[in-house]
């Protein structure tokens, strides 16, 4: 048997294409957007309700995420026991989540199992009661796990990155006290509801053994949300400062972050300041990690990352650094984004990047579950999964020139907020 020179690296393979099934849109009797797409031979099933539900639209302090977590604590039907019990006895998995625009309600269940899921589901956003004892040892819960994570010099430095790169009075900046568990009540809880959790606001995605008849029963279960509005709030500019700290006497490390706004993912520049990104932190070979971890010894690690919400987008660099090498760690993230700026990237270098971007995008797309996040993103962004198939050529077709230029637009030191906390 012939055997590989192990001291010898595999040739990079930038795959050329990348293969997404494409959903169906349609409406309910009522109205109601449903989304779905065959993409499994597993008898599996994963339902997503995306409502635009998020943190942006709330007038109270976690009204937003109080809701969404307590929708399966009691409804008109069932103790929140009981959604449990049934959660355990059928193996369905339910979960929520929510960030800055939008909520999502997700059951995952054997297709043997649907109508029981469609049950939970439909029981879980028309009758939750939001009861009152089980919002105080949610509130206690949530703010005692809170004030615990605002002595961490990450969670410390990740909110004031927010409020420095876009305004302690906007949605996407903002933060609030700890002490606004205190006044929560069921009755805002059930008025956020009633005003974001209903079929003109929200949409229905559905990825996995898709069998005759599953869409019409799925349909009746979306047709049980109650109309109304969709939700709409315009968001002011932002208002950044360029260099924020937090001093924090008893902490051993620093936390960094960096960043500025950039623009929302329909922006030509989008996909090149991905790649851009990347070459600067985005995998565990990137420069930034190169730099502070193998050379200089400063971190475990570091990343970057441009992401984008509903009305904005951001790039973000992140590390923790022993608290007396902190103003060196930021000498040398500026260091690199002026290489960036200033130096093409290496053709070889440039491959290894695309490869592990397109890589990253197969790996999610490996499944029901993975697709159903894709599906949901790209109706979000008003696209159809064809938008995946372009985001991959444009990076095949990024060069050099292309990444220098972008980085030289968007990473220039007077436009990068800087915000450090920890011992400095």
């Amino acid at each position: 048997m012939k055997y590989k020179d192990q001291t010898v690296a595999p040739d990079i393979v930038i795959p050329s294409s990348v293969e997404v099934p494409s959903f169906t849109e349609v409406r309910t009797p009522e109205g109601g957007k449903l989304y779905h797409v065959d993409v499994s031979d597993l008898d599996l099933l994963r339902i997503s309700v995306v409502f635009r539900a998020g943190v942006r639209y709330q007038t109270h302090p976690f009204t937003a995420s109080a809701t969404v977590n307590m929708l399966a604590e009691g409804t008109a039907s069932s103790t929140s026991a009981e959604l449990a019990e049934m959660l355990d006895y059928y193996g369905m998995y339910y979960n929520v989540s929510i960030d800055r625009d939008y909520s999502i309600v997700t059951v995952c269940c054997l297709n043997r199992f649907l109508d029981k899921a469609l049950s939970l589901l439909s029981e879980i956003l028309t009758e939750p009661l939001f009861p009152d004892d089980e919002l105080a040892i949610y509130s206690s819960k949530r703010k005692q796990s809170l004030i615990v994570d605002r002595t961490k010099v990450d969670v410390m430095a990740s909110e004031l990155f927010w409020r420095s790169v876009y305004g302690e009075d906007h949605p996407y900046g903002r933060s609030s006290s700890e002490d606004g568990y205190d006044t929560l009540t069921g009755d805002m809880l059930r008025r956020f509801f009633r005003d974001h959790y209903n079929l003109e606001n929200s949409f229905t995605v559905v990825s996995g053994k898709i069998e005759p008849g599953f869409i019409e029963r799925i349909s009746e279960v979306v047709d049980r949300l109650p109309h109304g509005t969709r939700s709409f709030n315009c968001l002011p500019a932002p208002h950044s400062v360029r260099v924020a700290s937090a001093d924090k006497p008893d902490a051993l490390q620093a936390a960094i972050r960096m960043g500025r706004v950039l623009f929302k993912s329909d922006h030509p520049d989008y996909v090149t300041m991905q790649v851009v990104s990347t070459v600067l932190g985005g995998y565990f070979s990137s420069r930034l990690v190169q730099n502070l971890r193998e050379d200089k010894g400063y971190t475990y690690g570091a990343w970057s990352q441009v992401g984008c919400m509903e009305d904005s987008g951001y790039i973000a660099v992140a590390t923790q650094v022993a608290a007396e090498h902190a103003r060196d760690a930021v000498r040398e993230i500026f260091r690199e984004m002026e290489r960036l700026r200033t130096e093409p990237v290496p053709s070889e270098e440039l491959d290894m990047v695309k490869s592990v971007m397109i890589g990253e995008m197969m790996r999610i797309l490996d499944g029901p579950f993975g697709i159903c996040d894709v599906v949901i993103e790209n109706v979000q962004n008003g696209a159809d999964n064809g938008r995946i198939k372009k985001i991959v050529e444009e990076i095949n077709r990024t060069t050099p020139k292309d990444v220098m230029k972008a980085a030289s637009l968007y990473l220039r030191k007077e436009d990068i907020t800087t915000v450090t906390v920890g011992g400095i």
